[in-house]
């Protein structure tokens, strides 16, 4: 019964108005709810500020405040398209970007509609509220990221292959390599493996997907803080892993979705290692947990009460999932206070911080000496150099590598000395004490030293 209530709420002709309304409410929640006047995310100054530099000189090869000055190595479509929306709209690069993102948002709502409708997979379609109240997909379209024209351009391609519109659908993979290289690689190679199990190819299938996983297993660095409810910057909502778990049990007997279980599987080991993955293996994640719900629903039960209780709860566990991460995002770094301090720095003065602040300190027009973008020449040497600086309290020792990147500010805040010190441990020691630095900045528990050579 509950089932052909879905379905009918699916054939009605609001229900694709009902699931856009809904992903407005959500991705411009984490916005509404903040305090702060910046917008959300490290990485979205970083764009933010390079779409400003492309209105103002239509080419950007050099970056001249990441890591002090660099070649511009990153994929800068995105930056283009903030500074032609912003372009043609003569709204700011700021205001820009988050409506370009929330366009993209409900864009990829429509298409997925579409996709499943094409496929005649209504029971699919709970796939939607689901995948809104994910924390994955609530991140991709509320911080400005490299990812979501990428993901866009991918429901594109399907959207296109099923329509049999196969040089539009090509059209959009060539523009892929534009906003993400690692992306396209991706769908390449997923198109590769898809056409050899079309093709039956079953031994050289089997030879991709164990080079995929020897490949996998000589990596390292790999991230297992997956769950977003227990401190995963980005992750999965716990109790849509527990519900994933539950159909797993249910379909394995009946020989369902073991393809599909395969694939998340494989996706997921990718995204140990590379994070980005998460925003595909999430739509995957999100198709499975509807269908568990929808199997719940459909078995045979002792209790009816029981039944709709138990549902009831996995279904405010993964609303709870949802309103936590949009809270976490409103809550989220900068502040106004931090780049009140930084306006107190010289334009182009070199400043020295932790990781995370590094594209905060460029965007406020100050060179970083390091920031996120770990694709760096001796990236390795550089972070090294500065864990040794923050925890030596030799002179000689401090010196040396402020010398080494010449550094003219040193800003440290509360969270700085909760994480990286101890009381007057470490650098902390050398600021206080010696007569090479001077404190010309301390408010709202940030502190900013000059370093005098």
């Amino acid at each position: 019964m509950e089932l052909q209530k879905f379905t009918k709420l699916y054939a009605n002709r609001y229900f694709l108005l009902i699931i856009l309304f809904f992903g407005l409410v959500i991705l411009l929640l984490p916005n509404i709810l903040r305090d702060s006047p910046f917008i959300i995310g490290e990485e979205s100054f970083y764009h933010l500020r390079i779409a400003k530099d492309i209105l103002k000189q239509g080419i950007v090869n050099y970056d001249e405040l990441s890591f002090s000055g660099r070649n511009n190595f990153m994929e800068l479509g995105l930056g283009y398209s903030i500074a032609l929306f912003s372009f043609i709209t003569k709204l700011s690069v700021e205001n820009s970007a988050m409506w370009l993102f929330l366009i993209l948002g409900l864009v990829s709502l429509y298409l997925l509609y579409s996709i499943f409708k094409m496929l005649e997979l209504e029971e699919s379609m709970m796939t939607l509220p689901v995948l809104i109240l994910s924390p994955p997909f609530i991140y991709l379209f509320t911080v400005i990221n490299r990812y979501a024209i990428p993901l866009v351009l991918t429901l594109l391609i399907a959207y296109f292959l099923l329509k049999k519109r196969i040089y539009i659908s090509i059209i959009c993979f060539l523009l892929m390599p534009f906003f993400s290289y690692q992306f396209s690689i991706l769908v390449l190679l997923a198109s590769f493996l898809y056409l050899l199990y079309a093709k039956k190819k079953k031994l050289l299938l089997f030879v991709s997907l164990l080079a995929i996983l020897i490949f996998l297993l000589i990596l390292n660095d790999f991230n297992f803080s997956f769950i977003s409810d227990f401190g995963g910057n980005l992750g999965l909502g716990v109790f849509g892993v527990f519900i994933v778990l539950i159909g797993l049990g249910f379909f394995w007997k009946r020989k369902r979705f073991i393809g599909l279980y395969f694939i998340c599987l494989l996706l997921f080991l990718l995204y140990l290692k590379f994070y980005w993955i998460i925003f595909l293996l999430n739509i995957l994640l999100c198709l499975l947990i509807a269908f568990s719900l929808l199997n719940l629903l459909k078995i045979e039960w002792e209790s009816r009460l029981v039944r709709d209780l138990t549902v009831l709860l996995l279904v405010c566990g993964l609303l709870f999932s949802g309103v936590s991460f949009v809270k976490s995002l409103s809550d989220s770094m900068p502040n106004e206070e931090l780049f009140e301090a930084l306006n107190v720095i010289p334009d182009n003065s070199i400043v020295l911080s932790s990781i995370d602040k590094g594209h905060w300190i460029s965007y406020a027009g100050k060179k970083n000496v390091i920031d996120s973008f770990t694709n760096f020449k001796n990236y390795k040497e550089r972070e090294s150099d500065i864990n040794t600086l923050f925890k030596t309290k030799d002179l000689k020792t401090a010196i040396s590598i402020l010398d080494k990147y010449n550094v003219n500010f040193i800003l440290i805040n509360e969270q700085m000395k909760h994480e990286l010190f101890w009381e007057d441990e470490g650098i902390l020691y050398l600021l206080r004490y010696s007569n090479n630095f001077e404190k010309v900045y301390e408010k709202n528990n940030i502190e900013i030293w000059a370093y005098r050579k």
